[in-house]
């Protein structure tokens, strides 16, 4: 598919969410006018704004998924080997949950899912959205029942290139979602304090172990990992588990997604792909995850 048919895509589902939300509020003021009761006002706009979702969603799945095969798997093919890339699906709740390292809340999204490997090291990536239920009541005992985000960024997976027996978390400081944080007595995990205090003020250490919580976390690996945190725009977490890494953005983002409201600018699109794609390559150049010179059991 060409740039042109793309874009016509694109302004076929935006057309549909506009003309949608135009008739939405007509539709509103249009009740309140005949019942003269506010509350129809917003009930009018609402049951609109959701026919129009449910209306639009068929051309605008078609226009991210054309736009994904055009741009992001040509983009992901360039950087790297055996890659999988299935946009509608993402990393398995479980294998989250599993880490014993995060809350999950009450509410598992995912999507834009890529296995592949760079530089020979196996990584897995995904979008992940938790949302916590919420409910309350007002005075008059009705109940009310809200989704707060507690996780929205990415989701990554790395082979490590140190073997080690127990599990680590490093947790930046601001990082919400740690489940280590608030129950690490009851899961076995002791706070560390390494000797860069730094290190120390921008995160949380913990481990199962403190021999291995210093053997993964050299100097040179805590020097990279705050360099690498600079650059990042959003928190991070870091789990050493089962021999792999596991590493948690949280930047309040979806990757490789492209507004149905902005007009298409390929050599701007590329470069924001590039930026998704650096964010996961980055940990394999900085960390240096390819080096396995000091692999060996301890």
């Amino acid at each position: 598919m060409d740039i042109e048919e793309l874009e016509k895509l694109r302004i076929k589902a935006k057309k549909i969410v506009l003309i949608g939300g135009f008739c939405s509020i007509i539709f509103g003021i249009f009740l309140f006018y005949i019942t003269k009761l506010f509350p129809t006002l917003f009930i009018g706009v609402v049951v609109g704004i959701i026919i129009t979702l449910i209306i639009s969603s068929k051309p605008s799945k078609m226009f991210t998924m054309a736009f994904k095969e055009k741009f992001v798997l040509k983009s992901l093919k360039n950087i790297f080997t055996d890659l999988k890339y299935q946009p509608e699906i993402g990393i398995d709740e479980s294998t989250i949950r599993d880490t014993q390292m995060m809350d999950m809340g009450d509410r598992y999204s995912s999507n834009d899912y890529i296995s592949a490997k760079y530089k020979n090291i196996a990584v897995i990536q995904s979008d992940v959205h938790i949302e916590e239920k919420h409910e309350t009541r007002d005075s008059d005992g009705n109940k009310r029942t809200t989704w707060v985000t507690i996780f929205r960024g990415r989701w990554m997976i790395f082979d490590f290139n140190k073997n080690f027996k127990a599990n680590i978390q490093v947790s930046q400081k601001g990082f919400g979602n740690s489940r280590i944080n608030n129950w690490g007595n009851k899961l076995k995990y002791k706070k560390i304090m390494m000797e860069d205090q730094v290190f120390n003020n921008q995160f949380r250490i913990y481990a199962q172990n403190e021999h291995d919580a210093f053997y993964v976390l050299t100097p040179s690996l805590m020097e990279k990992i705050k360099s690498l945190t600079n650059t990042i725009n959003g928190k991070i977490l870091l789990c050493f588990i089962d021999n792999k890494l596991h590493v948690g953005i949280q930047n309040n983002k979806d990757s490789f997604e492209h507004s149905i409201f902005k007009k298409i600018n390929e050599d701007k699109v590329i470069e924001e792909i590039s930026k998704d794609i650096k964010l996961i390559t980055n940990f394999v150049d900085e960390l240096d995850l390819d080096n396995d010179l000091f692999r060996k059991e301890v």
